[in-house]
């Protein structure tokens, strides 16, 4: 039944734990297909992976288009370089349970044991608002869920590729929210198999620094209540403004790695241009 899916990946650096991502996925029967965006992989084929050879970095998203691309199953496992099977059945229930028009997740957890959630609610501008002077609060709630996280998604190939794959506005966070929404709008359904569980310890998949990550996102949150909350985007967009305003102030005499990632936020809205991701990874 796996033999049927080809299982995704953008990787940049982090070469060992590519290898390792492959080698737990392939012993399941699928094909792996990872995208190189850092420039750090062989380009040879090896055990059951296939790697796409580095031509820049644009980003999770368009790896993943590359990678669905090159894929030659009826369905597709999107994934981060650190989401893992938990178990060798770990893929079944969702695979055979699957149907054309869905996209399906499944229950992750850490290394510790812990549930990661990887579902949510979409982002609003009173979640927003909250946000300029507390933490963010989750979007995870218990009886609803509007999206699926990227780190695990599965879907029919050619269910991807009619929806245009992954935009390319979002270099990095809120790509697998943007595809949603537009699945959503197309007449698909979000399924969640909570009787399928993997292993995904968010954030050790990435190489990118800190101040990459913070500007990507705020920029991702930004653009996606542009497209999808158009009515709501300039109170959003001045939220937006206001929280990493006061995040660099704060954080600059302590952290000025992180504070360069909200003035970066700030410089990407206001030229309505993404932010800049780096090219090349070491190790």
């Amino acid at each position: 039944m796996v033999s049927s899916v080809s299982v995704l990946t953008v990787a940049f650096g982090s070469y060992g734990k590519v290898e390792h991502w492959a080698q737990a996925w392939s012993s399941l029967g699928c094909r792996c297909i990872v995208c190189d965006n850092g420039g750090s992989l062989s380009s040879a084929c090896f055990g059951n992976m296939k790697v796409l050879p580095y031509r820049g970095n644009s980003g999770f998203g368009e790896g993943i288009n590359r990678a669905a691309a090159a894929a030659d199953t009826p369905l597709i496992l999107i994934t981060n370089p650190d989401t893992l099977p938990k178990n060798p059945g770990s893929l079944d229930s969702m695979v055979s349970a699957h149907s054309r028009g869905t996209i399906a997740g499944g229950l992750t957890y850490d290394n510790e044991g812990l549930i990661v959630h990887s579902t949510g609610i979409w982002p609003d501008v009173p979640w927003i608002r909250r946000q300029v002077l507390a933490r963010a609060a989750p979007l995870w709630r218990e009886d609803r869920f509007d999206w699926l996280q990227g780190s695990l998604m599965l879907l029919s190939r050619e269910d991807f590729l009619r929806l245009g794959g992954f935009s390319s506005n979002y270099p990095l966070y809120f790509e697998d929210t943007d595809l949603c929404a537009r699945a959503s709008r197309a007449g698909m359904k979000m399924v969640f198999h909570e009787d399928s569980s993997f292993i995904h310890t968010p954030g050790t998949g990435s190489s990118g620094s800190p101040a990459v990550r913070i500007s990507c996102f705020h920029w991702g949150l930004a653009e996606f209540v542009r497209k999808h909350q158009p009515h709501e985007f300039h109170a959003a967009r001045s939220y937006i403004f206001a929280k990493c305003a006061l995040r660099a102030l704060s954080l600059w005499p302590v952290m000025p790695s992180a504070a360069m990632g909200y003035l970066t936020a700030i410089r990407a809205l206001a030229k309505k241009c993404p932010p800049q991701l780096p090219q090349r990874a070491h190790g």
